[in-house]
């Protein structure tokens, strides 16, 4: 990705009804270089210049995200529902067509392990990070081919989070069948989305 292609998707994030928290963060493929948000830094101000190198404590990030050649975005937050999935121990699974495109069958509850948390965004583009003590909370990871496509999985994410919290007290929400969740993600990954059709066309 260059820093104009950034700056495109950077316009259309602000437009989401999201704001970063202040742990969260955008790790960014710039130029062969993998970059990170300032922490802090809310969506609707951010700005290319709000990138820099990534540091120590997030090198296991960068790690993943460089490993992943169909992505080109990474994203870290630890919103409520997510981090009380991690708490109690449960998955998020496909029980809304958002999150059957846009993050396949399952967010897992994962260790630490650049490794593991690789490998499982290669098949869905979302997991949750049980830290079990570490400097860093729990918190959640989503991927996207562009920062845009990341940022709205975390929204959804979050969203199929709650539901399946809340729908646990009542016996449990009920899962998308896998052939139905394949067949919406493999659309929509087939498909440029509407904000990469956009994009594509700012830059003819």
């Amino acid at each position: 990705m260059k820093p104009e292609e950034l700056s495109n998707y950077i316009k259309k994030i602000r437009e989401l009804e999201y704001n970063l928290q202040v742990e969260d963060r955008l790790l960014v493929k710039l130029d062969g270089k993998c970059l990170i948000s300032k922490a802090g830094t809310e969506l609707y101000k951010l700005g290319t210049e709000d990138f820099s190198e990534v540091t120590d404590e997030y090198m296991t990030e960068a790690e993943i995200l460089m490993s992943l050649k169909n992505y080109e975005a990474l994203m870290l937050s630890a919103p409520k529902y997510c981090k009380a999935c991690i708490k109690a121990g449960t998955q998020v699974t496909a029980v809304l067509d958002d999150f059957a495109q846009i993050v396949g069958h399952r967010a897992p509850i994962l260790d630490r392990d650049a490794h593991k948390i690789a490998s499982s965004l290669r098949k869905d583009s979302a997991v949750l990070v049980n830290t079990k003590g570490e400097l860093l909370h729990a918190y959640a990871i989503t991927v996207g081919r562009n920062p845009y496509e990341a940022v709205v999985a975390m929204t959804v994410l979050e969203k199929s989070a709650e539901i399946v919290l809340k729908a646990s007290a009542i016996g449990g929400a009920k899962e998308l069948g896998f052939f139905i969740v394949n067949t919406n993600r493999r659309k929509y990954l087939n498909k440029y989305s509407r904000a990469e059709r956009r994009i594509a066309d700012e830059k003819k």
